[in-house]
């Protein structure tokens, strides 16, 4: 979830100096970072955005009773983001401010979720441990 912070962080930083698009792109990443962590929680990994987005509407959101409306706004922040990349408008402050407030949104229930074991505690006993990722390989 620090990473989910970091990126709420650097959205803002990026949202309060112009940097409009960039701004909404970090406040995907922020809620996508929340999202892949409840999913590590559950043991399940996916590889690409689309499929981190399906799996926790499905997983965290419908099966473990997280507010509904967290679903909503990854999936429209995810929407967003793919626009804000690949066009060549830039995003209206407005839309970029809401963009960082709904991934705070995001972090704040996943966080929320995190701390209640009976909804994101594994169904056979306790928690798992949250699994350590692999170290990035280093080019040579």
């Amino acid at each position: 979830m620090a990473r989910a912070r970091e990126e709420i962080d650097a959205a803002t930083l990026l949202l309060d100096n112009g940097f409009t698009t960039q701004a909404l792109s970090r406040a995907f990443h922020a809620a996508y970072h929340a999202a892949e962590t409840a999913l590590l929680v559950l043991g399940e990994t996916r590889g690409d955005f689309p499929d981190v987005v399906s799996a926790f509407v499905r997983r965290v959101v419908r099966e473990r009773a997280l507010d509904p409306e967290s679903g909503r706004l990854l999936r429209s922040l995810f929407n967003q983001s793919l626009l804000a990349d690949h066009g060549y408008e830039p995003v209206p402050a407005s839309e970029a401010g809401a963009a960082v407030a709904a991934a705070t949104t995001v972090v704040v229930e996943v966080e929320k979720w995190l701390a209640d074991p009976g909804r994101s505690a594994a169904r056979r006993g306790d928690a798992t441990p949250l699994p350590v990722k692999p170290p990035r390989r280093r080019s040579r």
